[in-house]
């Protein structure tokens, strides 16, 4: 007899539910599905809308999680459609905490505005997309789309380098000092938009951030070998090896530079430079 269809089939129940020796009816694991490109649309639809997979898995007629693993390991294609849906929904595989507004295609649509010769600014006020502070925190968040704007600045500064041409071409005597104006603005709105390119003035490099490591000391009662006696004997680890020295060998310095602070107790630390 079939262990799911034909003892839930004489019972008159579905076969999600298994009849138990003891005569109690206990819940029996979901039927697989097989793959079918309906049931895989279904399921990328719904995790584009936002949903979490593992309650489109409960909805019938769905693969369990486990089915939906095998099928992104069999079909690569599936996977990767996959990993894009969920990236839709705002839920990427290994994302934690409450879903992303973040919208690709509205992603794209910003940056052809910035292209165009829009600024920030005048996209965030237009009721039909996020505002400015959305769009700063998309930046923060997705690193390619804060790629994507810094690209299409660099665009827009190239189109200051055009207007400009334009302007001088179009100068006459009496807008000359107009046309300066305008002109100096240009220059300076094609540098803040692509620094790298268009910049007149060198620009000094980021200083890296300073960094501090903080060492903590640890401390174990030995026995002295030579001695017997009991003793205190103080380990740190290396600040470069990051290896655990012992403070009590003869002739240990702890390794460091001139960032390197005295240890409490008057230990010899670092050899500043």
């Amino acid at each position: 007899m079939d262990r799911e269809g034909g003892a839930a089939g004489a019972c008159g129940v579905d076969s999600g539910v298994a009849v138990a020796a003891a005569g109690g009816v206990t819940k029996a694991r979901k039927a697989p599905v097989r793959w079918s490109d309906a049931v895989a649309e279904r399921l990328l639809a719904r995790l584009a809308e936002g949903a979490f997979l593992y309650r489109v898995c409960r909805e019938p007629g769905m693969p369990t999680p486990e089915g939906v693993a095998k099928w992104k390991a069999e079909r690569p294609e599936f996977g990767e459609r996959l990993a894009q849906a969920r990236a839709a929904g705002g839920r990427p595989e290994g994302a934690r905490g409450p879903v992303s507004s973040f919208c690709a295609g509205v992603a794209a649509e910003i940056c052809e505005r910035i292209c165009e010769g829009e600024s920030l600014t005048v996209i965030g006020a237009d009721p039909t997309m996020p505002c400015l502070s959305t769009i700063q925190r998309w930046r923060r968040e997705n690193p390619v789309f804060d790629e994507q704007v810094r690209q299409a600045k660099e665009i827009l500064g190239e189109r200051f380098c055009d207007v400009g041409w334009q302007l001088a071409q179009a100068a006459t005597p009496e807008t000359a000092y107009l046309t300066h104006v305008r002109l100096a603005h240009a220059r300076w709105m094609a540098g803040v938009m692509a620094p790298r390119v268009t910049r007149l003035k060198p620009v000094e490099p980021e200083a890296p951030r300073e960094t501090r490591t903080t060492l903590y000391r640890h401390f174990r009662i030995e026995e002295d070998k030579a001695t017997g006696a009991m003793r205190v004997v103080g380990y740190c680890p290396n600040p470069i090896t990051g290896e655990v020295e012992c403070e009590d060998t003869p002739g240990w310095r702890q390794a460091g530079d001139r960032g390197t602070f005295s240890l409490p107790g008057g230990r010899v630390t670092g050899q500043g430079q």
